[in-house]
């Protein structure tokens, strides 16, 4: 705005210049117009002219002026200063009749009106916009807090029957929604984990008491009657047979529980893995087992996983297609699909019934068809937590040609 009138001070001069300046030069009608021109713009009280010696010649302008000033008119041809009522603008004209500098003056009176009201709008204007800012502050605080509320509330409602439940929002923004994703999968790996711990306690109490109690019996019958070396031998033979059968249930039980492992997951080759299982079968039952690796992409064969875990998963998997196909071939085979690594295990064994399809995961739970064969209901349930724990998905099915189809779909 300073500048704004600065200018106009500045035409002023000008103008003023040509009115007292160059009458002589000028014709009638063109000087009449300048007077017009000046009468409009300002008014004689605020110009002054003076000669290069300094003295006023012409103007009513009776305000004193600064030497200093008027020297730097000269030097500049230019110059201007501001003070609490008026505009000063000074110029250099040269003439036909000698150097003059052309002084004149704006009053302030309107600019510092427009000042004030300027800057009262701006106050306004800032108190009403903070208060808006404000306004819109909360309300977008509470927008973007409500998701958090929200989460806190169902994490307090849990409790240790529900703790694994997922969280729920049915909006969110782009970061609460990782949050809750990332939430939900933690939990449900520390379900997963939980509930081999608290597995572990029902396996123990389930499968220590069997052979204890088989201990201690043979032992009482051993103990009432007189036996011969032959019956003793028999009695020991027993005895270490479940003595043997105790300690590989601690073992898996020990292995599953963390005991003697933390769990600790590092990238493997399932096919070495698988490997493995299959020498021990062949060493332990003479087992007949076909491999078929189809599977172009070399990385899928990696897995994220425990390898003792996996080992002993997989052995209750491929023991249960030998046991109960009564030691027939059993083909393993590798496939790729959708990008995924798929292991199918093949029996042509006695199947397992349809009524018996959705249990047979279940903890203890034997398949109404397996009585003639020995077992604790165990082994499946230990591999589908394990398979879980490691994002693998057991699917069981009948095989078309009489007996299961295990498939395991590796999600890692």
């Amino acid at each position: 705005m300073e500048k704004t009138e600065i200018q106009t001070v500045e035409s002023k001069s000008l103008l003023a210049a040509v009115y007292y300046l160059e009458k002589d030069e000028l014709s009638y009608n063109e000087h009449a117009l300048i007077t017009i021109q000046l009468e409009n713009a300002i008014s004689r009280s605020n110009i002054a002219i003076f000669n290069a010696k300094g003295q006023q010649v012409n103007g009513d302008m009776d305000f004193p002026l600064s030497k200093d000033f008027l020297e730097d008119v000269v030097a500049d041809h230019i110059s201007h200063y501001i003070t609490d009522e008026y505009f000063y603008n000074g110029i250099f004209y040269k003439d036909n009749e000698g150097d003059f500098v052309v002084i004149t003056r704006a009053s302030k009176i309107e600019f510092n009106k427009q000042v004030d009201a300027l800057v009262k709008i701006l106050i306004t204007i800032s108190v009403i916009s903070l208060f808006i800012i404000f306004v819109f502050s909360q309300l977008l605080g509470y927008i973007a807090y409500q998701p958090i509320v929200s989460i806190i509330d169902q994490i307090r409602k849990r409790k240790e029957s529900n703790f694994y439940q997922p969280l729920e929002l049915k909006k969110a923004y782009t970061e609460v929604n990782d949050l809750i994703i990332t939430y939900n999968q933690f939990i449900d790996h520390i379900a997963k984990t939980f509930a081999v711990q608290k597995n572990f306690i029902d396996y123990v109490s389930h499968e220590l008491r069997t052979p204890i109690a088989a201990l201690f019996g043979t032992l009482d019958v051993t103990k009432q009657n007189k036996r011969s070396t032959k019956e003793y031998e028999e009695v020991l033979e027993q005895l270490n047979q479940y003595a043997n059968d105790l300690q590989d249930t601690l073992d898996q039980m020990m292995l599953l529980s963390g005991a003697k492992t933390t769990f600790e997951l590092i990238t493997v080759r399932i096919d070495e893995v698988i490997w493995q299982v299959i020498e021990k079968a062949i060493l332990y039952h003479s087992a007949r087992i076909e491999v078929d690796i189809n599977v172009s992409n070399d990385q899928l064969l990696k897995v994220n996983g425990n390898d003792k875990l996996l080992e002993l998963a997989l052995d209750n998997i491929v023991g249960n297609a030998i046991k109960y196909s009564d030691n027939q071939i059993v083909k393993l085979n590798f496939l790729e699909r959708n990008h995924h690594l798929e292991i199918d295990i093949i029996d042509n064994g006695i199947g397992i019934l349809a009524e018996d399809i959705n249990q047979i995961k279940q903890n203890f739970y034997r398949g109404s068809n397996s009585k003639n064969y020995p077992g604790k209901g165990i082994g499946l349930s230990i591999a589908n937590i394990i398979f879980s724990l490691h994002q693998i998905n057991l699917r069981i099915s009948p095989n078309p040609a009489g007996g299961t189809i295990v498939t395991l779909v590796f999600d890692n």
